[in-house]
């Protein structure tokens, strides 16, 4: 289990989209693509990793 916090911010988000999304909806795609996400990157060397989140910070 993922313990996480979605802000109200992650909501308006996707209500911008489809303004009948419910905060459990929300919560568990968000779930599901952190899960995805750490399985992708499970391999990674911490330099890859490091490299990546530069990028992300960056914007590219």
């Amino acid at each position: 289990m993922i313990n996480l916090y979605l802000s109200g911010r992650s909501l308006a988000a996707a209500r911008s989209v489809d303004p009948q999304v419910s905060p459990a909806a929300v919560h568990a795609a968000v779930e599901v693509a952190i899960v995805e996400q750490l399985r992708e990157v499970a391999g990674w060397s911490v330099e890859q990793i490091r490299e990546r989140a530069d990028r992300i910070a960056r914007g590219d």
